[in-house]
């Protein structure tokens, strides 16, 4: 997550050993939000592949119900929301009302994840409602800026970011200004409730996926233009480099079934890598603004983003 229409200076670096390429033409739709909603972060589906689910700003996971009932809400994470929440945008409120960044569902137990900015680490049963907490610091550090998320589907795991351990969400601005590197990849043990640290001294810490093997997970470092790879498994298990240096800043990344990876980046546009980090696509497109979020599911791609007030999707193929 990050509001790139405020930033003032973004240096653009291009590297030479890129390849980017534009496959496919598609036509992009829009499905508006409601009234009083903004800021689509991250998009879900759930275990009976209905959705799309959307985060938005003011504390609530809305659910796409279809074009006769529309977008109804799912889930809120704080239990002392009120209808005075409805409709904030980038407010310091978020601490009372909640604000849902990642979001994802345990396909094994059909429960939805959430990343809560302020709240911390939270999930909520397959009917919804009020969102239970999970974790709210780890090490003796609270989290105040959580972003991203992705779940192991054989063990459960939870695997997610802390921005920064200086600044709140609302203070974003202020971490890209000063470079603030103390994000944090942490991951959740749902069997012992224990969260450990697997990486620290990240610059912005952003999205976060699992390979298909599960033998690695990416995070995204907004601020140094890269995407960085931890080792899980393996002779380099606990060891990190840098997967791919990149010309936007990444924000969220999700892997397909193919394992493929799409990454939203600003001003950049979206773009598919391989395992390896090559980019095989990128979706260069006026219709794309800005972007948070590209998940790909049953043959569609769903595109999100943070200051909007609709999602774009688009037919594969």
């Amino acid at each position: 997550m990050i509001y790139f229409h405020h930033i003032v200076v973004i240096i653009i670096a291009v590297f030479s050993n890129f390849l980017i390429i534009n496959t496919q033409s598609r036509e992009y739709h829009h499905l508006p939000l409601g009234p009083n909603m903004i800021g689509p972060e991250s998009i879900a589906f759930d275990c009976k592949g209905e959705g799309p689910y959307a985060g938005i700003s003011d504390g609530r996971v809305m659910k796409w119900q279809g074009p006769i009932q529309g977008w109804a809400e799912f889930a809120v994470t704080s239990p002392y929301r009120s209808r005075y929440c409805d409709g904030l945008d980038n407010s310091i409120m978020e601490q009372y009302c909640g604000r849902p960044l990642g979001i994802k569902f345990d396909m094994r137990t059909c429960e939805l994840y959430i990343a809560d900015s302020s709240l911390g680490l939270m999930k909520v049963g397959s009917e919804g409602g009020v969102a239970t907490s999970l974790s709210r610091g780890v090490a003796g550090v609270p989290f105040r800026f959580l972003n991203a998320l992705d779940i192991d589907s054989q063990t459960g795991a939870v695997y997610f970011t802390d921005t920064s351990s200086n600044y709140h969400r609302w203070e974003y601005a202020k971490a890209i200004a000063n470079f603030d590197h103390t994000g944090r990849l942490l991951k959740y043990d749902p069997t012992t409730k224990a969260v450990t640290v697997l990486l620290d001294g990240l610059f912005f810490a952003n999205g976060v996926a699992l390979s298909e093997k599960k033998d690695f997970v990416l995070v995204a470092e907004t601020t140094a233009f890269q995407i960085r790879r931890l080792w899980l498994t393996g002779p380099q298990a606990g060891t990190s480099e840098i997967f791919i240096k990149l010309t936007g800043l990444p924000d969220n990344i999700n892997r397909n079934n193919r394992g493929e990876f799409w990454v939203a980046q600003n001003p950049a546009k979206p773009v598919k890598l391989d395992q390896s980090g090559k980019i095989m696509e990128s979706l260069d497109t006026p219709m794309i603004v800005d972007s948070s979020d590209i998940t790909e599911f049953h043959n569609n791609i769903w595109i999100g983003s943070v200051i909007q007030r609709y999602l774009l999707y688009s037919r594969i193929g």
